[in-house]
């Protein structure tokens, strides 16, 4: 039976795999930097703003702060996926635009070793890249231009971590795989005019590499009735191996929309260079009141002026994050009304991210809220979230983003090392 569920879950894990290369995102901000950051919060905490580093629970994976893995239950082991759809509306000072998309969140597993030692490993996505930017313009002697951007794929992670735990104290690692592909495309097309050549650049980037990052967590009973955690993570300065593909021709446009190319200016194929991403710190705190009341607060910081690709800089600022959120149980050991112990959560999180356009740098708010049910005879649960939020402004000629996230995961907590006396 064991051996069914390890194959089931590996399984799981290749179908996920290939759903999320089929990914696609719709943001024009999404062509700098590496794209559109994924926070890797679980979807149970980012209803509660995100806060991660702080936060432990035996029934729950959390990758955010690998110290949280000694929180597992000594016989039981946790598998947890996710799902989220996304609702966007883009808006400049003079029209708006709808997107939507869904995709799979994340394919987690966490177990025990030891009642000192807790693992975890999975698969989830790293960042996202997806646009289509159109942008005319009219230059003297030669009429209309057409500036066209286009971008798609971004980066994965499949993780392994440890923990390990003395007395009060947690410290733990994961070490993470990167891997995924960056396209993007330029071209510049004279629509008015049949003597001047269109170009175009294809870039194409791919990261393979592993990285590292650390975490650590203590518990302090502040009372009878309450209990604190601390923790702190530390991701270091990581250098991702990548290569890197480049044409850049000049064709002429045909009637059929097909290109006839005139000449080749640069062709290279698997050119060798490293994706510096910088460290980053974050620290949190949580505190348990009554089995009743969780609340906690989260910051990160990351130092992004220090990114580079292939040797070159992006104009990315240091970004931040804080959040705040809570749980709420109105009766844990209910057993005939399931909604008295189910979960409510509510967070605010708010964020200055690493883009700087037209000198302002773009900055992030968001409310969320959720419930989590638990499932009958079963510590697992089933989990729906909802973040509202924007990006940008529509000052300086820029985008400003409103979304609308719909997020649910399923979290199921077996006990596999328990043995039978009776079938």
């Amino acid at each position: 039976m064991k051996n069914k569920k390890f194959c089931f879950a590996f399984l799981l894990m290749l179908v996920f795999s290939a759903a999320m290369a089929q990914t696609h995102v719709s943001s024009p901000y999404t062509r700098f930097g590496l794209g559109d950051l994924l926070n890797n919060k679980y979807i149970r905490n980012t209803s509660m703003g995100g806060i991660s580093f702080g936060y432990r629970n035996p029934t729950s994976v959390n990758y955010s702060n690998p110290a949280s893995y000694t929180a597992f239950d000594t016989l039981s082991f946790v598998f947890e996926t996710g799902l989220n759809s996304n609702f966007m509306q883009l808006e400049s000072s003079t029209e708006k635009h709808l997107t939507n998309y869904t995709s799979l969140s994340y394919l987690v597993f966490g177990f025990p070793v030891t009642k000192w030692w807790g693992a975890s490993i999975g698969l989830l996505p790293y960042s996202n890249v997806g646009y289509d930017i159109l942008h005319e313009d009219t230059l003297d002697n030669i009429g209309t231009t057409d500036y066209t951007y286009e971008g798609n794929g971004g980066l994965n992670q499949f993780y392994f971590g440890n923990a390990f735990r003395i007395k009060n104290l947690s410290i733990g690692f994961n070490a993470s795989y990167i891997f995924g592909s960056l396209n993007k495309l330029g071209t510049v097309s004279f629509p008015d005019s049949i003597y001047f050549l269109s170009t175009k650049i294809v870039n194409s980037t791919r990261v393979n590499d592993l990285f590292l990052n650390y975490g650590m967590q203590y518990q302090k009973n502040i009372s009878k009735n309450v209990k604190m955690v601390t923790g702190f993570v530390y991701n270091a300065n990581a250098n991702l191996n990548a290569k890197q593909d480049l044409l850049i021709y000049r064709f002429l446009p045909s009637n059929d929309g097909a290109e006839d190319v005139v000449d080749t200016i640069i062709y290279s194929e698997g050119s060798k260079g490293t994706i510096t991403i910088p460290q980053s710190i974050g620290a949190g705190v949580t505190f348990g009141i009554n089995n009743k009341l969780l609340m906690g607060a989260d910051y990160q910081f990351q130092n992004w002026k220090k990114f580079k690709s292939f040797g070159e800089s992006d104009s990315l600022l240091n970004s931040m994050q804080a959040s705040f959120g809570l749980e709420y149980i109105p009766n844990l050991n209910s057993l005939t009304q399931k909604w008295k112990h189910a979960r409510y959560r509510f967070g605010l999180r708010y964020n200055e991210t690493y883009l700087q356009l037209h000198n302002t740098q773009l900055n992030e708010t968001a409310v969320s809220f959720g419930i989590g049910i638990p499932m009958k005879r079963s510590k697992s649960t089933l989990n729906l979230g909802f973040e509202l939020g924007q990006r940008g402004t529509t000052d300086n000629n820029l985008i400003r983003e409103r979304f609308a996230k719909v997020v649910f995961s399923l979290s199921v907590h077996e006990y596999w090392f328990i043995k039978r006396r009776f079938d």
